[in-house]
């Protein structure tokens, strides 16, 4: 990765934790499951890495996050309520949700994580 400035590191690394704050506020908020919540940390997480540290990123594009979370998130769903084996879930809910991003042209890594949690 090619260096950056104090300047844009910082306003990364802020933007990241204002971010994280505002969807803290909703995941984690007395009216959420804590446990539901919690599975949906990492993945922000590591939308927020993608979406501030390296915003040209064909994968930190809204169309890529957007419509890649949602697509895993259906696709963990969906293999959760078929399929019994939770190791065969894991696999397939990732592998499945990784096809759909690609044929939809919203590849986003994290949303692997979502697909693994759903």
């Amino acid at each position: 990765m090619a260096p950056i400035s104090l300047r844009e590191s910082t306003r990364a690394g802020l933007g990241a934790t204002l971010g994280l704050v505002i969807v803290g506020l909703f995941v984690l908020a007395p009216t959420v499951d804590l446990r539901l919540g919690l599975y949906l940390v990492a993945p922000f997480g590591a939308t927020s890495v993608l979406i501030f540290a390296v915003p040209n990123s064909p994968l930190a594009q809204p169309w890529s996050a957007i419509v890649g979370n949602t697509l895993a998130a259906i696709v963990g769903v969906a293999v959760c309520l078929t399929v019994s084996e939770p190791s065969l879930r894991i696999a397939l809910a990732v592998g499945i949700a990784i096809a759909l991003m690609s044929l939809a042209r919203a590849v986003h890594p994290p949303a692997g994580a979502v697909a693994m949690t759903a």
